[in-house]
């Protein structure tokens, strides 16, 4: 197939539903659906419920095998080892609340990791009697040395308790805050090396950075199709390959469930996840809508080299407007499609971190018709700004100017 380039810009802007003056800088938290996605949405679910037996009993299931075989071939893996799951945190429950881990074991978690997903990390604790070990980032930092200190905390970790195995790391391949593209390539390999599963968070990865799951061969792997891939909210992958599907269950379990701790010479794995109860399956169905829009667009490679330009060129022009600085290392492997702006601001009125992220976000949206995603990360306060093919950089000028007001009214807070 021969994809056309169309031009990029405030020129896309008519193709999404965005209302007119708002200034979109936070795609990375929820995303955001075409035009002609919608309108597919809204034909599959006229189509439900015009016969919702046959829908649900005949019409949806060959569909959906279509799009998990054109899934594969986007994420480089076989059909049968992708399922659909609404979100990413749902994938992460259903795999970590699956494994057997047992009392004392370790799993290694990172600082960076999304707060549901800590939080996660932080229930295995307690329902399982794990111990957490935390390995502390603080960006920037060169892959290697990122690699570097999650090889030295396994050596320190074995060497300390080398009766007590570490049987699963939880890491992402590109985090929310900071967003930054994680080495998780290498250290999935480096966990292969040490026996540890390796768990993927790669809520951020589908649409933003190009993916190859065979070659990476994560132990599991999920990722959302509604933040970058521009499917309707709702619509995940979770990839397990062959060797580990008998490892993991749904969370919510349907009567496909079969124990395979025993006999894994089958498998249940698509069927267990196929039905979670009766939701809207829209969602999962218009993932195809959703890549032949991306086609129209031009296909992933201008997708990814448009949105990583406008990051790097309008981060750059934010922190030269704040008198600060990204968050990127010498190599530059850091930003794909968000980038980390140091905010300039000094909490001079003591505010909490709760109070400073929710004015933030207040007074952007509503003072000012923007936003970004505020966060604090080794002791200083950053905007998170993601780049779609519908910014430009007067998009980022309109929100630098923004965030430097908002700035100086909490810093003068009384």
């Amino acid at each position: 197939m021969t994809l056309t380039k169309r031009k990029f810009g405030h020129a896309l802007r008519h193709e999404f539903l965005l209302e007119d003056g708002y200034v979109p800088m936070n795609h990375g938290s929820y995303g955001v659906c075409p035009r002609s996605v919608q309108a597919v949405r809204h034909e599959w679910q006229l189509k439900a419920e015009q016969n919702p037996d046959r829908f649900l009993k005949f019409t949806l299931w060959p569909e959906l095998d279509k799009i998990r075989e054109r899934l594969s071939r986007l994420v480089h893996c076989d059909r049968d080892e992708l399922v659909f799951v609404v979100n990413a945190s749902f994938g992460i429950n259903s795999v970590v609340r699956s494994l057997s881990l047992k009392q004392a074991e370790k799993v290694l978690v990172f600082n960076t990791l999304y707060n549901a997903v800590d939080r996660t990390m932080a229930y295995l604790k307690d329902t399982r009697n794990v111990q957490l070990v935390m390995i502390e980032l603080a960006y920037p930092m060169t892959d290697q040395q990122v690699y570097d200190t999650v090889k030295s905390t396994i050596d320190r970790e074995h060497a300390k308790d080398p009766d007590v195995p570490i049987r699963m790391a939880m890491f992402d391949a590109v985090s929310s805050v900071p967003a930054v593209r994680f080495p998780f390539e290498r250290v999935i390999q480096l966990c292969r090396e040490h026996n540890i599963l390796s768990v993927v968070d790669g809520a951020h990865a589908l649409g933003q950075i190009p993916l190859d799951l065979h070659q990476a061969d994560p132990d599991f792997f999920i990722g959302n199709c509604h933040k970058w891939l521009f499917a309707p909210r709702g619509a995940a992958i979770l990839y397990v390959p062959k060797r580990n599907q008998a490892l993991v269950h749904p969370s919510v379990i349907n009567v496909s469930y079969q124990d395979h701790s025993v006999d894994q010479s089958s498998s249940t794995f698509c069927d267990e996840f196929a039905w979670p109860g009766t939701i809207d399956f829209t969602n999962f169905v218009c993932v195809n809508a959703a890549l032949d829009f991306r086609e129209s667009l031009g296909g992933e490679e201008a997708i990814h080299a448009y949105c990583n330009k406008l990051a790097r060129q309008g981060g750059e022009l934010v922190a030269k407007k704040w008198g600060t600085h990204m968050i990127e290392n010498e190599e530059e492997t850091l930003t794909v499609a968000m980038a980390n702006v140091q905010l300039p601001f000094e909490n001079k009125a003591g505010l909490s971190d709760a109070i400073i992220t929710r004015s933030f976000f207040h007074k952007l949206i509503f003072d000012h018709h923007t936003t970004g995603q505020p966060f604090k990360h080794n002791g200083h306060w950053y905007l998170r700004l993601s780049a779609q093919v519908y910014n430009e950089l007067a998009d980022f000028e309109h929100l630098a100017d923004a965030g430097l007001q908002v700035c100086k009214e909490l810093d003068n807070q009384q």
